[in-house]
């Protein structure tokens, strides 16, 4: 598939402010998965931009606005390829790989995707409970993630405007509602109990037609999870779907700490945001 996508972010100002400072994480990956055929971005006021690819390989712009101004808008244009024949909807679990799967070795490797963080900190005993009855269902590793994704998404509801960007998976917990941020970090926490190296995906979806996904109306969350001779597999549990072709990675972390799309410090009063985005596909699989 073949996409185009449009942000508007729009950020105004009670009050003009100055020297606003801010980092950008919105140009989609490019991997074997995923081209981005172009990036373009419109900074008001207008100001230079300044590049480079932050610890998780994720590209990042810093600019700096030092004159007073009482809006900041952000448009990002995006053309991106993502090959449908790379993702993985099944996957046999050989005892090779279960073996490799428990190894200290494996463990060590991807430790920074297993250790609990500001937004997916869970109680052991509710982690134990929680997933006892999932993971002694499950035939593998994979299996398990299935049955997790199925969970969370069975188990809350989705609901727009519940939850903060502070919101952590504890607090998920105990509302049992949120978004596609909100679903992600719980999903995180859950994995990474059962020793399954998890990481945050931020990007966007595109729903064409199927008005029964949900997570288009601006970015949205998702979670990959590494498994022995695999690559990152990407899981849905706000939608209840592995990630495939509609799904067009932006940036990748341990949380959405390490994500944030756009974030910055200025001096001056109360700010109001605005976000907008527009996913079209420009040209079909044609090899579907």
């Amino acid at each position: 598939m073949k996409y185009r996508i449009t942000q508007h972010t729009h950020y105004s100002y009670e009050q003009p402010v100055s020297q606003s400072i801010n980092q950008i994480r919105l140009k989609p990956i490019d991997d074997m998965k995923q081209e981005c055929l172009c990036f373009q971005k419109e900074i008001k006021p207008d100001v230079p931009s300044y590049v480079h690819y932050d610890y998780w390989g994720n590209h990042v712009e810093t600019f700096y606005a030092w004159e007073d101004h009482d809006q900041l808008l952000i448009t990002t244009t995006s053309e991106v390829i993502i090959d449908p024949l790379t993702f993985v909807s099944s996957l046999s679990f050989s005892p090779q790989m279960l073996e490799a799967f428990c190894s200290a070795g494996f463990q060590q490797r991807y430790a920074e995707f297993l250790t609990k963080t500001y937004y997916t900190t869970l109680d052991d005993v509710a982690c134990e409970r929680l997933t006892s009855p999932l993971w002694d269902q499950a035939a593998n590793p994979f299996e398990y993630v299935k049955l997790v994704n199925e969970y969370i998404y069975e188990t809350f509801t989705y609901k727009p405007g519940s939850t903060t960007v502070q919101t952590t998976a504890a607090e998920i917990l105990e509302k049992k509602e949120g978004v596609c941020q909100d679903y992600t970090n719980l999903m995180l926490a859950l994995c990474r109990y059962r020793g399954i190296p998890a990481r945050y995906v931020s990007g966007y979806l595109y729903i064409g037609e199927n008005s029964a996904m949900r997570g288009d109306a601006a970015t949205h969350a998702w979670v990959e999870v590494k498994m022995p001779s695999a690559g990152w597999i990407g899981f849905d549990p706000t939608n209840n779907v592995l990630a495939k072709d509609q799904h067009i990675r932006v940036a990748v972390g341990r949380d959405y700490a390490d994500i944030v799309p756009l974030k910055g410090v200025y001096q001056g009063g109360v700010q109001h945001l605005d976000v907008k985005v527009s996913v079209s596909a420009i040209e079909e699989n044609v090899n579907a």
